[in-house]
């Protein structure tokens, strides 16, 4: 169980600098005026590698986080964050975050979700059960006892 929860540990870090390369690549973008072109500028190069960097990080650790929404039937918020395009707009329409806040919302509360069920699960684990819980290994008086009482 401590593995789900490093786990757990790993997104919410791996995720919260996704979040923020996204962020400073876009802030770098809004600085200049520009127009829809293929291809990233020379002056977006290090906010580019960046993005990079946490995205790999990120798709690392997507197996596994899909394993844990799963495990613990929580929805899984993370193939919808990875298809970003980033620069898809130009500064003069507007700004538009490429992550917007609902998504960034369901993103926390996912992870919240999976580590309170983590916690919950380490919990009952480590609790012992009752001898009671286990009808068969009493003898059929006090198994009649018991449903009765």
């Amino acid at each position: 169980m401590r593995s789900d929860a490093d786990l757990i540990e790993k997104m919410r870090a791996s995720t919260a600098k996704y979040l923020d390369a996204i962020q400073a690549w876009e802030s770098a973008y809004q600085k200049y005026y520009r127009v829809l072109a293929p291809g990233v500028s020379s002056d977006l190069e290090p906010e580019q590698n960046a993005y990079n960097a946490a995205r790999r990080e990120l798709e690392r650790l997507l197996p596994q986080a899909r394993r844990l929404c799963l495990k613990y039937s929580v929805r899984d918020p993370w193939p919808a964050l990875l298809h970003v395009r980033l620069g898809a707009r130009t500064p003069q329409d507007g700004f538009v975050t490429a992550i917007g806040r609902a998504e960034r919302t369901l993103i926390s509360q996912t992870l919240d979700k999976l580590e309170s069920a983590a916690r919950a699960q380490q919990f009952a684990a480590a609790e012992p059960m009752p001898m009671t819980n286990f009808p068969s290994q009493r003898n059929i008086i006090q198994r009649v006892f018991d449903f009765f009482f």
